[in-house]
């Protein structure tokens, strides 16, 4: 399969690890509606964008001291934090704002993050890899993940 060097994702993929296919719902674009939907505002906000950060950092192996820096970063570090201002704002459902706060940045840094991974979404590849990162934030922030059933 050749790759697109324009859609450089800047993540590393293991050949042959079993990543998960992505499910999809009935959103036109393919994506899941937000599991906790109004859940996380405020403090919880916050502290949800803390906990996203530091999962990113141990899952992609990225200092958390660079994902939380203010200033500009390499794009493998900018990369992994564009996805998981993504990952605040579509899978927990916080708002634009709420993330930018989150992050240390502007709200419109979170639009351009998210149409970014959009973007970057159409390889399959990378795809994957975001669709397996969405359902280990839903399950360690206890969303439901599967239809018909709720974690308690």
């Amino acid at each position: 399969m050749q790759q697109d060097s324009s859609a450089e994702t800047c993540f590393e993929f293991a050949p042959g690890l079993p990543y998960p296919a992505p499910v999809r719902g009935n959103d036109p674009a393919g994506h899941p509606p937000p599991l906790a939907r109004g859940r996380y505002e405020g403090e919880a906000a916050m502290a949800a964008c803390d906990g996203i950060i530091d999962f990113l950092a141990a899952f992609f192996n990225v200092s958390g001291r660079e994902l939380r820096s203010p200033s500009r970063t390499q794009l493998p570090v900018a990369r992994v934090r564009q996805l998981g201002m993504y990952i605040a704002h579509v899978t927990l459902g916080i708002k634009m704002s709420e993330v930018g706060e989150g992050f240390g940045r502007d709200k419109s840094t979170v639009v351009h993050a998210c149409h970014t991974i959009e973007d970057l979404r159409e390889d399959e590849e990378f795809d994957m890899v975001v669709a397996h990162v969405e359902r280990l934030v839903a399950v360690a922030f206890s969303l439901d993940v599967a239809p018909g059933r709720r974690d308690e």
